[in-house]
């Protein structure tokens, strides 16, 4: 089957902790170009993306200027994104369409009207507007998005060798961040699940990270281990990140490695403590691995190493046994040495005691020849 790689390069005018930069494309590979027209009701004027003071129930108009580089017409497809946290632990501002958490009340995505398409002839510049219909209702904390822009381009050929086709794509995001207040708002976080699963076609526990307030909660450090549920004294898997950041009201799955070690059927606990924004929280989660889905997550994950752990204790046994035999070897080489030995002193002693026999035999015969000399004939 052919398969589609996009290779996104995004360029993000973020500069502002919690806003997250993606790679830049230089002007020569980007045909066209944008820059943010930042209104009266931006809080600082130094930042190149919306960062903006708003009042409820207002409509918020962004402006942001596109430029064709090129002698060519330039077709820029646009669209207005809602912040997410992916599973690296990176506030996402380009990802389209994504999966919003529960918590999420207004949706950037939903509250901005962006034209899908704008036609940029030769040379050409446009004023692009976008609006933003903004709640009634006051709210604290922030709405956080990002206005994404792509160049409209056919399909590259295919490669016959590999069969597969690559789209390289560069994209621009100008971050917007809407607020009405400067009220603080309360840091929390929920692990709210976990389970097994995969990374890549990496075997991986999941535990489901949940920022549940409309604040962005940066330098994140989470550090987790996995336990045996019948034996909680050293993990089975252990992993620690630092510099993570959360979206306002948004999850992602923080992922466990197994070091690509497979995944045994049986009842476990997530134990995990995360640092962030001045506070420490604590979680524990028990989940479970089923016997067909510990198979199926093995038989798709990939550089899995073999199961080794079921031989551990043939291993022990037979070292035992193999040691058992050389001690016993051992033992008896000492034993029939010291019996040669033993074999060897009872021989000398034998000749020893033949000999002095002997030499009382020659001494004997010796004092006897004098008196028969003395015998009358």
């Amino acid at each position: 089957m052919k398969r589609l790689i996009p290779v996104i390069l995004t360029m993000i005018g973020f500069v502002a902790v919690g806003f997250t930069g993606g790679q830049h494309a230089s002007a020569e590979e980007m045909s066209f170009s944008v820059e943010a027209k930042l209104p009266e009701n931006q809080r600082d004027k130094s930042k190149t993306y919306f960062d903006l003071r708003v009042k409820p129930g207002e409509t918020q108009e962004l402006e942001v200027e596109l430029k064709n580089n090129t002698d060519k017409d330039v077709t820029v497809q646009t669209k207005a994104n809602t912040a997410i946290t992916n599973d690296n632990g990176v506030i996402d501002y380009g990802a389209v369409d994504p999966k919003l958490d529960k918590t999420l009340a207004y949706p950037f995505g939903k509250l901005a009207k962006v034209d899908p398409e704008v036609q940029l002839a030769p040379k050409e510049t446009k004023l692009l507007k976008v609006q933003v219909a903004l709640p009634s209702e006051t709210f604290n904390g922030i709405i956080l998005g990002g206005l994404h822009f792509t160049q409209k381009e056919e399909k590259a050929g295919e490669n016959k060798e590999s069969g597969v086709q690559i789209e390289n794509k560069f994209a621009y995001v100008i971050g917007v961040r809407l607020s009405e207040n400067d009220d603080e708002v309360k840091p929390e976080l929920q692990l709210t699940g976990a389970k097994a699963g995969q990374r890549n076609y990496r075997n991986n526990v999941l535990g489901t990270l949940q920022n549940p307030t409309p604040r962005i909660l940066g330098n994140m450090t989470v550090t987790a281990d996995v336990f045996a549920i019948n034996n909680q004294e050293a993990p089975v898997f252990h992993n620690k990140q630092e510099n993570l950041n959360m979206a306002p009201n948004s999850s992602f799955n923080y992922g466990i490695p197994t070091a690509n070690k497979p995944f045994k059927a049986g009842k476990y606990i997530l134990k995990m403590a995360v640092e962030a924004a001045g506070e420490k929280w604590e979680f524990e989660k028990e989940f479970e691995i089923k016997e067909d889905e510990a198979k199926k997550l093995n038989d798709d994950a990939v550089e899995l190493a073999e199961e080794d752990s079921d031989y551990t204790l043939y291993f022990i046994i037979g070292g035992a046994v193999f040691g058992v035999v050389i001690i016993g070897l051992i033992i008896w080489m000492i034993r029939q040495r010291k019996k040669h030995q033993e074999e060897l002193r009872r021989k000398e002693a034998r000749k020893k005691a033949k000999r002095a026999r002997k030499n009382r035999e020659q001494s004997g015969n010796k004092k006897k020849k004098p008196s028969e000399k003395r015998q009358p004939k």
